[in-house]
């Protein structure tokens, strides 16, 4: 049962640091309106794919001739991540998806993968030799539904010329055809310079996250990137690229923008909420769902739904909200088990602002 915080309709408005405070303007028929206005369109979404596989085991113990954690197998469950998740967040928002993606030549996964995306969703797959596809597995315990640890079963070398020059040649034919273009970099080894740079050329309308994980802390910012017409990202992929560990996040964000003339981006704060940016101006939204279950993937589901919203050039305080709702509904399920659907998210919606 989520546990929602009813909506009172009044946001903080940042102007160069000076808090405004401003009622909104949102209402919930905004929302349909928006909906209504974008699910004729045809989307492009790419980036790398992520298996998430989650053991459930019970304490039994230290072991006797060693000393570690004893534990009993209960059972397991796997769940299509990485893009194939943003996918099919977007699925039930849209007419029409191509989710353009790279798995490994051992191991491929790709029958699993093809029987977890939705039916409007075509699939484009790279093969990368020698290599497997990503798995990320997570060890639980069944009882309190801690993550004990995580294995990853992944080959992020880079891809050779030969299949970096048919990625970009597709891409180069493909992008032009959609109106909007969805990036989920995990820096798992997909998306090199090439990439990344027909990417931003050849697309209409481009919306990036990313991420900085355990795999690629340090390698893989935002700024590898020159041009996006939407951002989101976490505080610390802000921080880290800028050098500033504790400064005024308003002064992070200014300075981001002025240094990369990236104008439209959303900051998530965890507990704190989001932050809208946009030509100087902030709209701070808080949390909206108390309720978690894993926050495995919730960035990139309020990744996912931000970035049709930022497409159709809803205002500010109107993005940041419909994020934050997005990312509350994903950590109610447990990795990406279920994903947001559009009746989710008016039901949602509907009964904050009502």
């Amino acid at each position: 049962m989520l546990i929602l915080r009813k909506f009172y309709k009044i946001t903080l408005i940042h102007k160069n640091g000076v808090v405004i405070k401003k009622r909104f303007a949102v209402d919930f028929d905004k929302i349909v309106d928006v909906l209504e206005n974008i699910k004729d369109l045809n989307v492009l979404v790419i980036g790398d794919t992520i298996i998430d596989e989650y053991v459930f085991a019970k304490q039994k113990g230290r072991a006797i001739k060693d000393p570690i954690l004893s534990m009993e197998y209960v059972n397991h469950e796997v769940y299509a991540g990485g893009i194939y998740a943003t996918a099919n967040h977007l699925s039930s928002f849209v007419k029409n998806i191509t989710l353009v993606t790279l798995l490994g030549d051992k191991e491929t996964k790709e029958d699993f993968l093809k029987s977890h995306v939705s039916k409007n969703t075509r699939v484009k797959h790279f093969f990368k030799k020698d290599s497997v596809t990503t798995v990320k597995k997570r060890f639980v315990d069944s009882y309190r539904g801690n993550k004990l640890f995580k294995i990853e079963h992944i080959t992020d070398a880079p891809i050779s010329n030969s299949l970096s020059k048919e990625i970009v040649s597709y891409l180069e034919e493909e992008l032009p055809k959609y109106d909007l273009v969805v990036v989920n970099d995990f820096g798992h080894g997909f998306i090199n310079e090439d990439i990344r740079s027909v990417i931003q050329k050849k697309s209409k309308y481009l919306a990036i996250n990313v991420q900085s994980n355990s795999a690629n802390t340090g390698f893989n910012y935002v700024t590898l990137y020159t041009k996006a017409d939407f951002i989101t990202m976490n505080e610390s992929e802000i921080r880290l690229p800028m050098m500033m560990r504790f400064e005024d996040i308003d002064v992070v964000m200014n300075k981001f923008s002025e240094k990369y003339f990236f104008d439209k981006f959303i900051l998530t704060l965890g507990k704190r909420g989001s932050i809208y940016y946009t030509a100087g101006e902030t709209f701070a939204c808080p949390v909206v769902i108390d309720t978690i279950v894993d926050t495995v993937g919730s960035g990139d589901a309020l990744f996912a739904i931000s970035s049709l919203f930022s497409y159709s050039g809803a205002d500010g305080f109107l993005i940041s909200f419909i994020g934050n709702v997005a990312g509350g509904i994903k950590t109610n399920y447990l990795g990406n088990k279920e994903s947001v659907s559009k009746n989710k998210l008016i039901k949602v919606s509907k009964e904050l602002l009502l």
